[in-house]
Formats: C-alpha cells, structure tokens, sequence
C-alpha cells in the first residue's frame, strides 16, 4: 500500500467518561509521492440493533417462507476534521511519516459502550486518505465510553435481597407438606470485581427429594426494533449443589460468586437496548413434579454501596489515565482497573461507512469497564 495508518490514544485502554476529551494521534506513512484529496478524521458514537426472523405464509397455491428484518438506531454524535486538504482540490503528499494530534470532546450524558449479539452501543474514530479516482485509504479504532452508575443513589442496592417460594406435591388424594426454597443475598447492588455470598435455605417437608440445585447469574438484553422486542440471556455464572435434600429435612447452601467485567444495569440514554442482571436459582425434583424456582434482580454499578465512615464523593480530577472515575464515591478506596468485558466483542468494521480492504486497525473490539479491587470484610447473613 503506498499509505499506512495506524490510530492510538493516550490514555491506557482507550476508556472515558461523557464530558472527559479523547485525545491521540495518527500515525501516516507514506512510501512514495501520492496524489490525495484530503487526510480527515470522523468520530462517532451511535448504537443499533439488527437480527432477522422467518415467517411462513400461506397463500391459495400453498405455503412459503419470508425473512422479515427488524432493526434501530441512534445517533449521539458525528464530528469531522480535516488535517489537510478540503472538499475540492488535489494535493501530493511526499514519502515519509507524518503524525496528526487529534481531540474530541465528548458529549456529557452518553450510554455506555456495549457489544451483544444483535447489536452494540459503539464509540468509533475513522482516519481516511482521500484519493482522487481511486480507493481511500482508512484505519478505524473504537474507544470505550462508562456511564458512571453509583451505586449510592438507589437505595435497593444497599437492602439485602430475600426470596422465598413455597409449593405442595399431590399425588392421588393426598397433599404433601411444602417444599421452601429461600435465597438470600447481602446487597440488592454490586460492582464488578466484588464478591457475592449467595445463601440458599432448602426446607423439605414434603414426600418428595429434591435431586440438586442449579443457578445462573445471567445478563439479561432487551433489543427494542421499530416494530419488535426481543429478549436474549447471557450466562455470566452457573452454580451448582449436587446434594440430594431428601424428605423431611433441610439444608443450607452457600457459595461465593464472583462479578465478571461486564456493563452496568440499565445503559440508560439509550432507548433501543436495555439491560438487567437476574439471579435465577431452581431447586430440581424427581418424577413428574414441577421445579421450584425463584428469580432475583441484581443491579451492576460502576461505582460500590460505600459505607457511612467513609468521605463524600469527590470530582476527577483529570489527567492522562483514570485512576479514579468522575464522581468517585471516595478518595479513600483504590481506583479500578479496565478489564475487557467478560462477554467478547464484535467486528467494528462498517461496509456502510466505506470500510473495505483497504480500512486498516485491529477489525474486533471488546470494551473494558471498571472493576474494583475491594477488600471487604465477610458478608454475614444473619
């Protein structure tokens, strides 16, 4: 190629919050004389939501298939500079390496960055050479945007969540007493990085043994088209108690769940993808008899529940990495790292956009979101 490019930005991990500037460079290498129009530079954030379903129709001659297409999008900003040339007029760049420094402020209440399998909330810059009559050349790099989620601010994520389902067997005339299954979780609330003590009571005063328990902690995605809503899961977490509670006893089940990097509830600021985390835990019976299951909500901050001693939330300061979020709920705790999301990402290339073979960068991006390193003492349930 007689032009290579390459984008990079300053700040470790490429992540940022709405209001922070993204700042970087181009990197432009050019190996012989070229004929260009202009080196530009476009940056976008946009989210969209895509997926197909076949329907069957019938008709008087008989029946066929159709593929209907569902889909949305968003735009929350689109700006472009020019670092040489304009619109009209041609130029010759000479051999050698050229760096172009680059800034882009970022609009204050973005959604956060986010990759699923029908769609994506997506922060991406584009570097293009314009060539007169011939194919650009181009190099795209996507960046990610956290949308600061305190936990403070809701007060369900400071409650202890408690559930509790009960249910009778029948068989013939004869009504069994109650299978209880309660689940029991400290906090309504955590962040990624924290850990979760998940206590399960069995208590069995029917005829029938319960086989085992099994549990997921599941992201839970609703993809809202023009006409259409569609709901998907994905499994963070599987737990599993392979001991039999028999007839007329109890147990008690404890494990230890960690939260993976993952976005936060909710992505509030956009209206076509929404997002919540569930508890799901199924106490499994034998023979014809229905599951006993319950079902919890979890809510995903980027910032912890911090307790009462602990000093106010102060602003970030700034500088090249975040070593603490905007609105940090304080100095006192330790800054998160950005680790890529325990879901992996997607393709960023954009045939609509002009992407082709020509369009350079690393083509898959996975976002990163904080996780906190928190040293807490044991969660008890009373």
């Amino acid at each position: 190629m007689p032009v290579i490019l390459r984008i990079s930005f300053d700040r470790p991990y490429a992540a940022y919050y709405g209001g922070e500037t993204v700042t970087g460079r181009v990197d432009m290498q050019v190996d012989k004389p070229t004929q260009i129009r202009a080196v530009t530079i476009t940056f976008r954030g946009e989210a969209s939501v895509h997926w197909t379903e076949t329907k069957s129709k019938s008709s008087g001659t008989g029946s066929s298939t159709e593929t209907v297409t569902y889909s949305a999008s968003e735009i929350y900003f689109s700006n472009k500079v020019y670092f040489v040339g304009g619109d009209s007029g041609d130029i010759t760049l000479s051999p050698g390496d050229y760096v172009y420094a680059f800034q882009c402020l970022l609009p204050p209440t973005l959604p956060n960055s986010f990759e699923g399998v029908h769609g994506h909330i997506r922060y991406t810059t584009k570097a293009v050479v314009h060539r007169p009559w011939k194919f650009d050349h181009g190099a795209r790099a996507a960046f990610t945007v956290v949308a600061p989620l305190d936990l403070n601010m809701y007060p369900q994520a400071r409650a202890p969540i408690e559930r509790e389902q009960s249910k009778h067997f029948c068989c013939l005339w004869c009504k069994s007493g109650p299978l209880t299954m309660s689940v029991r979780v400290p906090h309504g609330g955590y962040v990624p990085g924290q850990t979760i003590l998940l206590q399960i009571q069995i208590d069995n005063a029917s005829t029938t043994n319960v086989r085992n328990l099994r549990g997921t902690l599941n992201q839970v995605v609703r993809w809202n088209a023009t006409s259409k809503t569609k709901v998907t899961e994905g499994r963070m977490v599987d737990l599993v108690f392979d001991r039999e509670v028999k007839a007329n006893d109890s147990k008690v089940f404890s494990q230890m769940i960690n939260v993976p990097p993952v976005p936060p509830s909710n992505l509030n600021n956009c209206r076509i993808i929404d997002l919540e985390y569930l508890l799901t835990v199924t106490a499994r019976v034998g023979g014809a008899h229905l599951n006993l299951e319950i079902k919890a909500p979890l809510l995903i901050g980027t910032f912890p529940v911090v307790i009462a001693d602990l000093s106010p939330a102060y602003p970030y300061p700034g500088g090249p990495s975040p070593s603490a979020p905007p609105g940090s709920p304080s100095p006192d705790l330790p800054p998160p790292s950005y680790e890529e999301c325990f879901f992996k990402g997607n393709s960023i290339m954009d045939a609509k956009d002009g992407d082709n073979e020509y369009t350079m960068g690393i083509h898959n991006f996975t976002p990163r979101y904080p996780v906190w390193n928190l040293i807490s003492p044991p969660q008890i349930l009373d």
